[in-house]
């Protein structure tokens, strides 16, 4: 009985590439997300500090 090397390397590249192809899209997403945090609207244009 032999062991198919070739064979379950090619199943590691084909399962690196799926995540990878899931990987960019969540990247991008969570970024957009970040960037609409960080332009919030909803409050001051310029919050002032209070020192006492």
């Amino acid at each position: 009985m032999a062991y198919d090397w070739d064979g379950k390397r090619t199943r590691r590249l084909q399962m690196l590439r799926f995540m990878g192809a899931l990987a960019i899209p969540a990247l991008l997403f969570g970024s957009a997300i970040a960037a609409v945090e960080w332009t919030d609207m909803d409050g001051p244009a310029v919050r002032t500090v209070h020192f006492r």
